[in-house]
């Protein structure tokens, strides 16, 4: 069973404005519970001393000191932390023990999978301008701030972490499926060019990507519809 993606709706800058020092310390104790709740008392000192552990609080504890921008571009010594710390974030956002974090609000109640997402870009790619094609990346492949889409943060992972997008990002999408795509329920290209080539596409693809796509578009564009009408941005984790 394919994993499903959370869409959630963030501040109009998207991830870094979401991640504020109540929301970060709630991570904290969240992360570390779940590193060693489950131990005895000698395996949980041991585990404190995992420097994987240590490496991540080392990293939020940085940026409970200054700020989440800091996620922008972190020291040297916490570059490697920062997309395992993304990593642990989509796992602490869809933790089905604690449920949705205070504060935080689904977008949509769909979640489709990580196969449909992955379905979907096909569609993007020959109905939508490359500028939305683009975005999409960052939904397929996850993003980090102020990263080339998919550097070091999709490629060498078998699912991705995080993806997001800002408001003006939203309301982008939202212009382009409504102007390129059809509707619900197959949300196919509106150019007749652009069907056969997705049509092809999706059968060569689809073995690999073992989903379809329409449940994906149809999830996010209702996510996209509601965050353009809030002025919000979504976040994309599984």
């Amino acid at each position: 069973m394919s994993i499903p993606v959370f869409i959630y709706l963030t501040p109009p800058d998207g991830l870094i404005p979401l991640l504020t020092p109540e929301r970060l310390a709630d991570f904290r104790e969240w992360f570390r519970r779940e590193y060693t709740e489950h131990l005895d008392e000698e395996e949980a000192q041991e585990a404190e001393s995992d420097e994987e552990m240590k490496t991540i609080l080392g990293f939020v504890d940085h940026l409970l000191q200054q700020g989440s921008e800091s996620l922008r571009k972190p020291p040297a010594r916490h570059a490697d932390a920062m997309l395992d710390l993304l990593d642990e974030l989509s796992d602490y956002f869809t933790s089905e023990e604690t449920g949705i974090p205070e504060g935080m609000e689904l977008a949509t109640k769909l979640k489709p999978t990580e196969n449909e997402v992955r379905a979907s870009d096909v569609v993007i790619a020959e109905g939508c301008p490359k500028r939305t094609f683009a975005l999409w990346r960052h939904l397929v492949w996850g993003r980090a701030p102020d990263r080339v889409v998919a550097e070091g943060i999709g490629l060498r992972r078998n699912y991705p972490s995080l993806g997001y997008w800002t408001a003006e990002e939203v309301r982008q999408v939202r212009d382009d499926l409504r102007e390129h795509l059809s509707g619900a329920p197959d949300y196919k290209p509106v150019r007749g060019w652009a069907r056969l080539m997705t049509s092809l596409r999706l059968k060569l693809s689809r073995t690999g990507r073992g989903g379809a796509p329409a449940p994906a578009l149809d999830a996010i564009s209702r996510a996209v519809d509601r965050a353009a009408r809030e002025g919000a941005g979504l976040l994309f984790a599984r």
